[in-house]
């Protein structure tokens, strides 16, 4: 009986251990391009682990099931794990393979995302596209519109940037607290003006503020929200519903990345929305109800600098979380006078297969980026 518990002790140890190194020899492999050292171990696989017939991206056969043992006989100057797979040599991306159950791997030939796009917003070039027409919810990708129509208003004269504001009690009541982004809460009597609420849309996420820009600029948060569609439609939307200006969650609500897209691609044509858009930071000074300013800091890791994920590219982006529809972003990113646009919606917080965390909208984001300017 300790006989057996000693195997089946050994042979998970072996599982979980990490690849055991052979003597360093590298060999040519049949593909040129890239050498193989010899290496022996079994590792597990992780959730989207892709497998190759070659050590090339472009060799995709099939994704393998989470946790599956995989005997690895190589590793590849290129970044892969040579492995034997039913007695057949096959190779796995070197950030694929693990030592931690159910972790997840960075993909290669897919995204990490329930859709994913990126498209060349100065000739309207879709460059890649994953579910881009799928019907998915936007959380607060949503704000983009709202801060368009909220632009347009002033545009035409309705309003200005200096308006005053006064918060209604209908404007806060409509939400749960948890929809404040900013602090203190906005409160029923507070007045701000147009350009701090749309501060506090775009760079704090506030969905309070969406509330009582929407009350200004037409009279209602419904007859807003009529605008919204009415506006949507115009620009050639499908699959879209709004049924609140700031991307609450709510099941009737959804659209498409490729509707966000056109609602950005339009948005980024007038330069006082793009001034919002871009912002990174923003403080609210003290108003009749709060005595003290109100610092705001962009929710957008991408724009941050000295976050793991900031990008210089980016000029502007909206993001979104919600737990139906995920985290959600929408990105303007500009280099040497091209400018794209990406929409990641339904992607997640993963545990990678080194055991970090990453927030996958952010890395995503980044490789359509990367993918939108290099082509």
């Amino acid at each position: 009986m300790r006989k057996v518990i000693k195997n089946k002790i050994f042979t998970i140890l072996l599982v979980l251990s990490l690849v055991c190194f052979l003597p360093s020899l590298k060999l040519t492999a049949k593909a040129a391009g890239y050498t193989v050292t010899p290496q022996a171990g079994v590792l597990f696989s992780c959730n989207g682990t892709e497998l190759f017939s070659d050590a090339n991206p472009a060799t995709f056969v099939k994704t393998i099931p989470v946790n599956s043992p995989v005997q690895v006989t190589g590793l590849t100057s290129n970044g892969f794990w040579q492995v034997d797979i039913n007695g057949g040599t096959f190779y796995i991306s070197q950030q694929a393979l693990s030592t931690i159950p159910n972790a997840t791997a960075y993909r290669l030939t897919s995204f990490d995302a329930n859709a994913a796009l990126v498209v060349n917003a100065n000739n309207g070039n879709i460059i890649y596209a994953q579910g881009a027409n799928d019907k998915l919810e936007p959380a607060s990708t949503t704000k983009i519109l709202t801060a368009l129509l909220v632009v347009e208003a002033i545009e035409a004269g309705q309003i200005s940037l200096d308006t005053p504001v006064m918060v209604s009690p209908t404007a806060l009541s409509s939400l749960p607290s948890d929809a404040s982004h900013v602090e203190p809460r906005l409160q029923p009597g507070e007045v701000l003006n147009v350009s701090q609420l749309l501060s506090a849309v775009m760079v704090s996420s506030d969905c309070h503020s969406c509330n009582a820009l929407a009350e200004l600029v037409a009279g209602s948060v419904p007859n807003f929200v009529a605008m919204m569609n009415a506006k949507a439609s115009l620009l050639g939307c499908t699959n879209t519903n709004f049924t609140n200006p700031s991307g609450y969650p709510d099941k009737n609500m959804y659209t498409n990345a490729y509707s966000l897209y056109l609602i950005t691609a339009n948005a980024i044509r007038h330069p006082l929305f793009n001034q919002y858009f871009g912002q990174t930071n923003a403080v609210i000074p003290a108003t009749n109800m709060t005595p003290a300013p109100r610092g705001l800091v962009n929710t957008d890791s991408l724009m941050v600098p000295g976050s793991t994920y900031y990008n210089p590219a980016v000029i502007g982006g909206k993001t979104g979380t919600a737990n139906r529809a995920g985290q959600c972003l929408v990105s303007v990113a500009s280099q040497k006078g091209k400018n794209i646009i990406t929409v990641v919606l339904g992607s997640r917080n993963r545990t990678m297969f080194d055991g970090s965390t990453v927030s996958m909208r952010y890395y995503e984001t980044n490789r359509l980026i990367n993918m939108g300017l290099a082509n």
